[in-house]
């Protein structure tokens, strides 16, 4: 059998262990939902916007690792932002990627003891792993684990982005605008698309992608660009 037969062979096996979750090779998987709930209080009643996210774990083998990659446990989180109308035309949108790993990670996985060597280290992720994938089930998100969250002043004009700070929500919107709660739940909601999208318009991404060009060209590669334009499609949508 020629060696370009033999790597095919094993390259269906290893997609096969990747694809199955798990197998003799080492290779594992995990995938879940989870759902953002971000509840806020305005003058005329609370509103909720919620977005639900895929979050997927991996495992390779010791003999997988290539160099710095590879070997060990990876995470990957797909999805949109939470997009909430707090009045008409002002939104608050609380970004995917911007959690200090992923939030189910601080919001539902216990520490990990790391005692004993890395075969029981390897045991003790899968078990939290495969518990974690059964959950179904709501939390409050601390605020250490709060998303960015970000507004708008002009929602035509990406370069009006501004910070919002969860603890004064009457800066940005006035008198009367709360934060009452950020939740996390584990759920079987299908994965939220487009939200983004519908309130900012088709071709918002693209303009703010040539204004922020534009102010890296004007202010040189030394210079701190304004936080409108630290930010990018990526931010609000991730792991397409």
């Amino acid at each position: 059998m020629s060696i370009r037969r033999h790597v095919a062979i094993l390259a269906v096996f290893l997609l096969s262990a990747l694809l199955g979750g798990c197998d003799g090779f080492g290779f594992y998987s995990w995938h879940l939902n989870q759902k953002i709930i971000v509840v806020v209080e305005t003058p005329t009643g609370e509103r909720i916007g919620e977005s639900v996210q895929r979050v997927s774990w991996y495992e390779s083998p010791a003999w997988a690792r290539l160099g710095d990659s590879g070997g060990w446990f990876s995470s990957d989180l797909s999805g949109e932002a939470v997009v909430l109308e707090l009045a008409p035309g002002r939104y608050i949108f609380a970004l995917p990627k911007s959690y200090d790993g992923i939030a189910t990670e601080q919001v539902f996985r216990p520490p990990i003891s790391r005692s004993g060597n890395a075969a029981s280290l390897r045991q003790e992720i899968r078990a939290q792993n495969d518990h974690l994938e059964r959950l179904r089930e709501t939390r409050e998100v601390p605020r250490s684990a709060y998303p960015a969250l970000v507004t708008f002043s002009d929602l035509s004009d990406p370069a009006t982005a501004q910070k919002v700070d969860p603890v004064n929500l009457e800066a940005s919107f006035g008198s009367g605008y709360r934060l009452v709660s950020i939740k996390l739940a584990i759920t079987d909601e299908a994965k939220t698309e487009g939200i983004v999208q519908r309130a900012l318009g088709p071709r918002f991404f693209e303009d703010w992608a040539r204004k922020r060009e534009a102010a890296f060209t004007s202010r040189g590669p030394f210079k701190k660009l304004p936080f409108a334009f630290q930010l990018s499609r990526n931010d609000f949508i991730t792991g397409e």
